[in-house]
């Protein structure tokens, strides 16, 4: 199945851009991440045997959950401390929602991409164990370690 740039970019383009920010936390490194994923798709989609648009779909988030764990190892990224994202609230998110964003921005590098895929990009954790080479358990048990880590955290703001 080999789809022309424009269907690839409309289709797939925001989907890895997510997936590297909640990685990376950078809106620049995110971009990056979008461009070097769809160019590697494109140099070797001709190779590639994939026959769902879901099986290209988990193929370019992996390749880009690959390429932020390439840049997190890298020589340029630093690691700063977060920083209130102003911008999202002209976005219309509310505070509650800035609070869990923080919340899953602030989880050990190892859950992030496991909450990522499981509630915003809505795959079973079978399917999450395939795309991060995972075995299932793992997966299961770092979604969990990642709720009870996110329940105890946002407790606090519950009880506001």
């Amino acid at each position: 199945m080999t789809m022309n740039i424009e269907d690839v970019v409309d289709n797939y383009a925001d989907h890895i851009y997510r997936a590297a920010y909640a990685y990376l936390g950078d809106t620049h490194e995110a971009e990056d991440v979008v461009s070097d994923v769809l160019m590697k798709y494109f140099s070797v989609c001709e190779d590639l045997d994939i026959d769902t648009s879901e099986h290209l779909k988990a193929w370019l988030l992996r390749t880009a959950i690959n390429r932020c764990k390439d840049i997190r190892k890298s020589f340029r990224w630093k690691r700063t401390a977060a920083l209130e994202d102003v911008h999202k609230t002209e976005f219309g998110w509310t505070e509650a929602e800035l609070d869990v964003k923080r919340a899953v921005d602030n989880l050990p590098e190892k859950y992030r991409p496991i909450v990522y895929l499981y509630y915003y990009e809505e795959y079973k954790t079978e399917e999450i164990a395939r795309i991060l080479s995972l075995p299932k358990g793992t997966v299961v048990s770092r979604l969990k370690r990642a709720r009870d880590r996110l329940r105890d955290v946002l407790s606090d703001y519950r009880e506001e």
